[in-house]
C-alpha cells in the first residue's frame, strides 16, 4: 500500500488519530516550554516551594519525635545515639592508631638498643681500690667516736 502524497490515508482511522495526537503533543510541549521559561513561572514555583518547606518543617519535627519515642519503646537506638556512638568509636580508633604508632616507635628503639654494642665495663680494679680507700676512711671515722666515748667514761670515773 502506498500513501497519498499529503500523508492522509482515509482507509487508516488509527493513522488519523496518531497524527492528531502528535500535533497536539507538539503544541502542548511548545506552549509549556514557553510558559516554564518565564520569570513569573519561576517566582510562582519558588513561592510554592517555600510554602511547602515551611509546612513540612513542623511535620518533619513531629515525625522525628514520634520515631524517637517509638525507638525508645522498642529499645532500639535513635539516629542521634548511633551518630554519637559512631563518633566515640572513631575517636577510640584514632587513639588506638596513635598508641600503635607510639608502640612501634618504642619497639624500634628497643631493637636498636638491643643490637647496639655495649661499652666495655670500666676497669674494676680502680673501683676496687677506691672502695677500699672509702672503707678505710669509714673504719677510721667509726673508731674515733668510740675512743672519745671511752675517754669520757673514764674521765667521769676519776
Amino acid at each position: 500500500m502506498t500513501q497519498p502524497p499529503n500523508g492522509f490515508d482515509p482507509n487508516d482511522p488509527v493513522g488519523t488519530w496518531r497524527a492528531w495526537r502528535d500535533a497536539t503533543l507538539d503544541a502542548w510541549a511548545k506552549s509549556m516550554t514557553a510558559m516554564v521559561n518565564t520569570e513569573t513561572f519561576s517566582q510562582a514555583i519558588g513561592a510554592q516551594l517555600d510554602a511547602l518547606l515551611a509546612v513540612s518543617g513542623p511535620i518533619q519535627q513531629s515525625v522525628q519525635q514520634y520515631m524517637e519515642r517509638y525507638l525508645a519503646q522498642a529499645q532500639l537506638p535513635s539516629r542521634t545515639e548511633v551518630v554519637s556512638l559512631a563518633s566515640r568509636l572513631t575517636n577510640i580508633e584514632f587513639r588506638l592508631d596513635d598508641m600503635q604508632a607510639q608502640l612501634d616507635e618504642l619497639t624500634d628503639m628497643v631493637r636498636k638498643l638491643a643490637t647496639a654494642t655495649t661499652p666495655a665495663p670500666a676497669d674494676l680494679s680502680v673501683i676496687g681500690e677506691r672502695l677500699g680507700a672509702i672503707e678505710e676512711q669509714l673504719a677510721a671515722l667509726a673508731a674515733k667516736p668510740q675512743g672519745r666515748m671511752r675517754k669520757t667514761a673514764t674521765e667521769e670515773k676519776e
